[in-house]
């Protein structure tokens, strides 16, 4: 008895020998690259560290308090966080709404559906130097399309010379580029949703509309909770497009950019490690507002009206089988 328990035991701890020889590489990954950083930036953000000095001198929450309320030598700082919200509100919803209506047209069994869906996902799988570089061609007010509708109607257009078209355009843009992991992720969803509650649906005297509305959507809510939240924390994060396609100007400054600018441009590299992490705070924060306000699944109380609750209809209708 005693013997086939040290065998088991023996056995067990083997095979978690062998987990951690695989896992040791990525931990020790984890530890450098990404644990310890975190550390080393929230130290360096209470110290005026420049970035190439070899010495540097303790501050504490100043640079904190600094960036915060001093509109002299920050003046862009909340500035950056208007922009950053802005774009957020122009790229989360549009980017939700186009994966669902998409997804919902893609999931009808359109002919096709395997091409369209290489389609939309390209763009997620290119490069995003390639993407901004397109598109910088396509807009160009001299030589793109933009550039030829200027020639032909002579007219003036610069997307991105404009603080009221830069950041929409940008946003554009964004939600072009993330539409295919979206609408996969949402179509995905769609698939393991039950046939039977369309069809009680469909019963009930619901059209096509109406299944969308009362079954489709309650069916993918948690996965649309899931892309609103990363959506989100992407958007706060917005960088790469505004460096490589406008260098911030015209209304496109986001808090990245700001961070980057203060880092690279200023050297003051205790003043952006300490934006960067109120701009984490920021993410906490509407994370945790997303998390009590939107919602992350079908309500379990029966619906009022319309066509209720489709698994309450298939119920219903069994039991009417078995009374006929």
């Amino acid at each position: 008895m005693l013997s086939r328990e040290l065998r088991t035991f023996a056995k067990r701890g083997r095979r978690n020998f062998t987990a951690w020889v695989f896992l040791f590489p990525l931990a020790v990954y984890f530890l450098i690259f990404q644990l310890a950083p975190i550390f080393i930036s929230f130290f360096v953000s209470l110290t005026d560290w420049d970035g190439f000095s070899d010495s540097f001198s303790w501050v504490g929450l100043i640079n904190y308090w600094e960036v915060m309320t001093n509109d002299i030598l920050y003046p862009d700082f909340w500035p950056s966080f208007g922009t950053t919200f802005l774009y957020v509100l122009m790229t989360v919803p549009a980017s939700i709404i186009l994966a669902l209506v998409v997804g919902a047209i893609l999931n009808s069994h359109i002919k096709g559906e395997k091409f369209f869906k290489t389609c939309f996902y390209i763009p997620s799988v290119t490069a995003g130097v390639a993407v901004n570089a397109i598109w910088l061609a396509l807009i160009d007010p001299s030589t793109g399309v933009i550039g030829l509708i200027n020639e032909t109607f002579g007219t003036n257009i610069n997307l991105l010379g404009s603080t009221s078209t830069a950041l929409p355009t940008l946003a554009v843009m964004s939600v072009w580029g993330g539409l295919g992991y979206n609408v996969l992720i949402v179509l995905s969803s769609m698939k393991n949703i039950n046939g039977q509650l369309y069809e009680a649906c469909e019963v009930d005297g619901g059209n096509s509309f109406s299944k969308f509305i009362h079954v489709t959507i309650p069916g993918v809510m948690p996965t649309l909770f899931f892309l609103i939240i990363t959506s989100t924390i992407g958007g706060l994060q917005a960088f790469d497009q505004m460096y490589l396609m406008t260098d911030g100007a015209f209304g496109t400054t986001t808090v990245m950019f700001e961070i980057y600018s203060l880092y690279m441009d200023l050297s003051q590299v205790g003043v952006a490690s300490s934006m960067s992490y109120i701009l984490f705070l920021f993410i906490i924060f509407f994370t945790f507002i997303q998390y009590t306000v939107v919602p992350q699944g079908d309500s379990k109380k029966r619906r009022k009206g319309g066509f209720g609750d489709a698994k309450r209809l298939m119920l219903e209708l069994r039991q009417e089988a078995i009374r006929g």
